[in-house]
């Protein structure tokens, strides 16, 4: 069973839309000025540690210290003007990533000296700052949250771990933005992709699933997504089986480890510079690995935010994972999905290079069944 195919003229297309999926597009394409509205209401919500937070009127300017905060946050305000500052990491892939194209003058504005290290707040810029709210960890002790409270700064606790404490960050901080209707249409597409892969998926086999690796991270020590990662909604959701899941916290493998498991796909995050399927391809050690042999390893894309963690784009990872594991089963069309929801969350027209630089086509163009992916392909597919 094929998923439907959203090959048409944008008329066509949108009428073919499950109900969700059409509201979110329609609602973030037509929003126009009243998205970037300001709404001068009082913003109260309880963070993910249950403490209340109380805004005189819906942030102006927020910093984020979480990594994945900052670019999701300017995809629920619809630009950048809300964002003041954030995490030096997801700053420098601001700068050098896709975000830096959409938002050429943002990397300038936005602060990146926030931190002092890690997530440890940098208090001293902050208080010259005097931001309207800062979101940090809330996971990982006090001692990142208590500087930011004693100083008198105002502050909102965010959890990682699951899509389910994902939908919870979307609906806070589209709150804090006084972007709830927003907010509310991003979940409505997160439901819709989900619904539409699952009713594929879930009907699937055990030996139907392929068996799947996340290398979270290959060099210097190798380390694989376990199932305490939001991976495991992810591979479980697109038709796979992650076969690290049964890994511990340190999520440390070795070759013979990988070796046993023997992984028909194998994934590779985006923090390693310079990795791509070819660092395996050439890696002895991995000769043997199924993945390896039907060159079956590939580079998950990255966009306006890496798209290994959970994050506003994450539908989109749902629908290419999908029919990398199952080619027969899904034949989403990527590149214009990308085109559309991009221009819904940024208000941004994507080239096909920056198709292309989001999808990896030059590092993952030997990967099986990858050709699909490539605009020379999806230009013929159309009717």
């Amino acid at each position: 069973m094929l998923l439907p195919h959203f090959r048409h003229a944008t008329g066509r297309r949108m009428r073919r839309l499950a109900p969700a999926l059409c509201c979110w597009l329609l609602l973030l394409l037509g929003s126009g000025a009243a998205a970037q509205a300001q709404n001068r209401e009082p913003a109260t919500f309880k963070d993910m540690l249950g403490e209340r937070v109380r805004l005189a009127q819906p942030a102006r300017q927020s910093v984020t210290l979480p990594m994945p905060a900052g670019s999701l946050l300017i995809a629920l305000a619809g630009s950048t003007d809300k964002l003041a500052g954030m995490h030096p990491d997801a700053h420098a892939y601001m700068q050098d990533g896709l975000l830096g194209r959409m938002f050429p003058g943002a990397p300038a504005r936005i602060r990146a000296d926030v931190t002092r290290g890690g997530f440890a707040p940098n208090v001293e810029t902050l208080l010259q700052m005097q931001p309207d709210l800062i979101w940090q960890w809330g996971h990982m002790g006090d001692d990142l949250i208590a500087p930011l409270r004693n100083a008198g700064l105002p502050v909102a606790a965010l959890l990682y771990g699951n899509e389910t404490r994902t939908r919870e960050w979307i609906g806070l901080m589209g709150a804090s933005l006084g972007q709830s209707e927003r907010a509310q249409a991003h979940l409505a597409w997160r439901r819709d992709v989900e619904q539409r892969i699952r009713a594929v998926t879930a009907r699937l086999s055990e030996h139907e699933r392929p068996r799947v690796m996340l290398l979270s991270r290959y060099r210097p020590e190798m380390r694989a997504a376990s199932s305490a990662s939001n991976f495991q909604f992810d591979v479980e959701l697109a038709g796979g089986r992650n076969v690290a899941a049964s890994v511990g916290n340190a999520n440390a493998v070795n070759i013979e480890q990988i070796m046993a498991w023997n992984p028909q796909v194998i994934l590779l995050n985006n923090f390693e510079p310079g990795l791509s399927p070819q660092s395996l391809y050439d890696d002895p050690l991995f000769a043997g690995i199924d993945a390896v042999r039907n060159q079956r390893v590939y580079r998950i894309p990255a966009g306006g935010y890496r798209w290994d963690p959970p994050g506003q784009e994450s539908p989109l990872y749902w629908q290419w994972l999908s029919m990398v594991l199952h080619p027969q089963r899904f034949d989403w069309p990527m590149r214009q999905l990308i085109r559309d929801s991009y221009r819904a969350l940024y208000g941004y027209e994507a080239t096909e290079a920056d198709l292309d630089f989001v999808l990896h086509t030059q590092l993952n163009a030997r990967a099986q069944g990858y050709a699909r992916f490539l605009r020379a392909n999806a230009e013929r597919a159309r009717p």
